[in-house]
């Protein structure tokens, strides 16, 4: 057995001693969890540091909680360990943006429908009955840190602009800078990061599935998980949430904000540490997002 597949397997065996191993698919491009998929049946996720040792701790009180509460099904840990939690594969396909693209007019109402009833039942949760303090979303979401990240953006990303670029990085900033209010919310509990990777649906029912990886949700803005959804989809299908998202209106700019600026944000992440993936991290995502709401 090849060194690298004997040290999995005695990971493995150390939560789960009795499972016999046919077959394990490793992923290790996340920031916080190294993730294996074993049998195409079980989900082990091992934090790769000890400060993500207190997320994982937070995720997994949060599944747990979160699970009944949701119309979408989501992972719930049934092994745990310092640092490991095991739950059972949730079964889909990743929803892809050609995914959405590709499904006629009922079915894109259809996938809006679940998704806005996803995330407004997620965000409406009352978390004052908890016995425990749930963390802040890692999302940054106070004028204080945007405007910190905007000087950022100045002294690093500018030089490596076009005069255009430049014009549209102060557009998208001048009302996050300007509106004392413009960061303004009331927290809700937020997943943080809904990328295409996090959504599984259905092919062949064409239908969403379970949304995955809580490993950053939190108390946070809401806007910034709509801001996500504009990011991979555009407008296209957050414009359809209206009907089981109704307060999506009133987040919409901040949401538009977040979707644009998450693509500095990685230019930034490239440019401090050295990685140069980060710099395409957000190519081929969605462009119709509107200047205003």
């Amino acid at each position: 057995m090849p060194e690298e597949d004997a040290y999995w397997h005695e990971q493995i065996h150390s939560i789960m001693p009795d499972l016999e191993i046919s077959a394990y698919e490793l992923h290790q491009e996340g920031l916080v969890n190294d993730v294996l998929i074993v049998n195409n049946e079980w989900v082990f996720r091992f934090c790769k540091t000890d400060w993500a040792k207190e997320l994982m701790a937070n995720e997994d009180r949060l599944m747990v909680f979160l699970g009944p509460k949701l119309p979408l099904a989501i992972p719930q840990p049934v092994k745990r360990a310092e640092g490991v939690i095991v739950y059972q594969h949730l079964v889909g396909e990743h929803f892809v943006r050609q995914a959405w693209s590709a499904a006629d007019e009922p079915g894109k109402q259809s996938f809006a429908d679940q998704l806005g009833a996803f995330l407004a039942a997620l965000h409406l949760v009352d978390t004052s009955s908890l016995d425990w303090e749930v963390l802040h979303s890692y999302a940054p979401v106070t004028r204080e840190t945007w405007v910190e990240i905007y000087d950022r953006v100045v002294d690093q990303v500018y030089p490596l602009l076009l005069s255009h670029q430049i014009e549209w990085v102060q557009a998208l900033f001048e009302p996050a800078l300007t509106q004392p209010d413009f960061f303004d919310f009331i927290p809700a509990l937020v997943h943080g990061d809904l990328a295409p990777y996090h959504i599984l649906y259905d092919l062949d029912q064409n239908h969403l599935t379970a949304v995955i990886d809580f490993g950053v949700a939190g108390l946070g803005d809401p806007a910034t998980d709509l801001g996500s959804l504009l990011n991979y989809y555009g407008e296209s299908l957050v414009g359809r949430l209206a009907k089981t998202y109704p307060d999506w209106q009133k987040l919409v700019d901040r949401a538009r904000f977040y979707a644009q600026a998450v693509e500095l944000q990685w230019v930034l992440l490239g440019l401090e540490s050295g990685e140069k993936y980060w710099f395409t991290s957000h190519l081929g995502n969605a462009r119709d997002i509107r200047d205003k709401g």
